[in-house]
């Protein structure tokens, strides 16, 4: 059995962990996004919806940050409550709106920023292939938050993922369909925030 102590310092643990990889994603993000701005000349419609994707992602991770690090400060007061509150809202923004518009993004730079038809292809297989894996694998924390409803959730977001890949290619409903992304998106984040553990 572990004593208050060492659950406390397990939680500690936990959240450096956290904070280490949010801080390290936010560079990703930031540093990829600045990339692509000095990059593109042409800031076609196609590229600034990937673009605006990673940009939220960004402060996703920077909110996600900055809430585990609030988190670790609660925890060296020994106010578990509080700290899971951060724990919980930390994940909710890193994952939701930090990885999902990360790995939602990607295959929309590279539809944007080149015409190779195999580029393309590779990444949006390894992008939405990768995250049906992580989504149905019983380790994403959807499931832990929507139980019941985590799969058709999951499948709801690669099949978007998908058409909103297609609907860039062909021009056809790209910002609506990127509008209806980022709504469901937002909809997890908001109602994960609200279950009870």
């Amino acid at each position: 059995m572990v004593g208050r102590t060492e659950a406390l310092e397990l939680r500690q643990t936990q959240l450096q962990t956290y904070v280490g990889f949010t801080s390290f994603m936010t560079v990703v993000t930031t540093f990829f996004t600045g990339l692509l701005l000095t990059q593109i000349k042409n800031y076609d419609i196609s590229i600034k919806v990937p673009i605006a994707f990673l940009l939220i992602s960004m402060f996703g991770f920077l909110y996600a940050t900055l809430i585990y690090t609030n988190g670790s400060d609660e925890i060296a007061r020994g106010k578990v409550k509080t700290a899971r509150k951060h724990l919980l809202m930390g994940d909710v923004l890193s994952e939701y709106i930090g990885v999902y518009l990360l790995v939602l993004s990607i295959p929309l730079v590279m539809n944007a920023i080149t015409g190779d038809g195999f580029l393309r292809i590779v990444s949006l297989v390894a992008s939405l292939g990768g995250f049906a894996l992580y989504q149905f694998s019983h380790l994403s924390i959807i499931e832990k938050h929507f139980k019941r409803q985590y799969e058709k959730i999951s499948a709801a977001l690669i099949i978007l993922g998908l058409l909103v890949f297609s609907s860039q290619t062909y021009e056809f409903y790209f910002v609506e369909l990127s509008i209806i992304l980022m709504i469901l998106i937002l909809s997890i984040a908001y109602y994960a925030t609200k279950k009870d553990y």
